[in-house]
């Protein structure tokens, strides 16, 4: 039950592009010349309205082809799903086929394309064990094809190599994406996925907690005793993300919150841009309280597992600019992402 059939000249008409009296037309004409052909197998077809006034192709009864008749609830999802990456300013086709490198065809329920970008979205109405999601996933990438998958079973477990969302609701109340910790309207998800805003996790404004750690090493120059900021960690739920001093000179914003907090009491050098010799160039680093040589970041590293402590912890607004660092760290796979490059 496709909603995209070929015509004569091999143009792909879908459905849901045209309006009554063309659909009408169109049914008329293919009645006459029998013109109209499925895209899966280019035989004839027939056009039919669901009760609920839903357009669609069919197979003719007992013809070859093997393909598995839809729900009316997949077919209604396709189109919404094809809908959303048009407003958006995507090309996209439903029932859209292609192929591996080494050959395996797949057909996607909806393919989107702008540019070299393109972009599977997959309804998955019936039960699909985990193991066939991914090697249909791991298809996708050989073919040079991002997919997103809306599942109408809870709980499936998604991630960056496989994004995802549970698909509630019904074709009379509607439908809703749901996703972790929210659930929104699905046109409204969609809009955010074709528009790369689309994130797992971390909804941007999300509260986080901010660790300022420190620890002693001996100067290098005065040979004294000072402490110095070994990491700033940023705690989203149970995530974690470290950055060290050096890498503050990215997120001023940080910095800045960071030394407003950081405890007159507690002897630490001041954090600010230094010159190195070494590298030939300056950079945020720690200094020693004493003397203010510069703490280069090789030698940090001695005051990693050395009397650490925290010396402030704030909560904070987690910045649009903060996420992408989260977001790219190797061990935080659940706060990908989702983008079509």
């Amino acid at each position: 039950m496709p909603l995209r059939c070929l015509g004569p000249d091999d143009r792909s008409i879908q459905s849901f592009d045209l309006t009554d009296e063309e659909w009408s037309a169109l049914r008329s004409d293919n009645g006459r010349l029998r013109h109209l052909r499925m895209p899966c197998c280019e035989a004839p077809l027939v056009m039919k309205t669901s009760s609920r006034g839903l357009n669609f192709f069919a197979h003719k009864p007992g013809g070859p082809c093997q393909s598995k008749p839809e729900t009316e609830e997949h077919l209604v999802l396709k189109a919404i799903a094809a809908e959303g990456a048009r407003r958006a300013g995507w090309a996209c086709s439903t029932e859209a086929t292609g192929s591996s490198p080494s050959d395996e065809t797949w057909t996607a329920d909806v393919l989107a394309q702008k540019g070299h970008l393109k972009v599977a979205i997959e309804i998955q109405w019936s039960s699909q064990t985990s193991q066939e999601t991914l090697r249909r996933q791991e298809r996708y990438h050989q073919s040079g094809v991002r997919c997103l998958w809306l599942f109408r079973q809870p709980g499936f477990p998604t991630s960056k190599e496989l994004p995802g969302a549970h698909v509630s609701g019904d074709i009379t109340t509607g439908f809703e994406a749901r996703l972790p910790n929210q659930a929104m309207p699905l046109n409204k998800f969609l809009d955010a996925v074709f528009g790369r805003r689309f994130r797992y996790g971390i909804p941007v404004g999300a509260r986080g907690a901010i660790r300022i750690l420190s620890g002693v090493l001996e100067c290098w120059k005065c040979r004294e005793q000072t402490r110095i900021i070994t990491f700033i960690e940023v705690l989203v739920g149970p995530h974690r993300c470290q950055f060290r001093v050096p890498e503050l000179n990215d997120f001023p914003d940080l910095l800045t919150s960071c030394q407003e907090r950081i405890p007159t009491a507690s002897r630490v050098g001041i954090l600010k841009s230094r010159f190195s010799r070494a590298l030939k160039q300056s950079y945020m680093s720690n200094g020693c309280y004493f003397c203010d040589a510069l703490v280069g970041q090789f030698f940090e590293r001695d005051a990693w597992y050395v009397e650490s402590s925290i010396l402030a912890e704030f909560e904070t607004t987690i910045s649009e600019r903060w996420l992408e660092a989260l977001q790219s760290d190797g061990d935080n796979y659940g706060w990908a992402v989702f983008t079509f490059e």
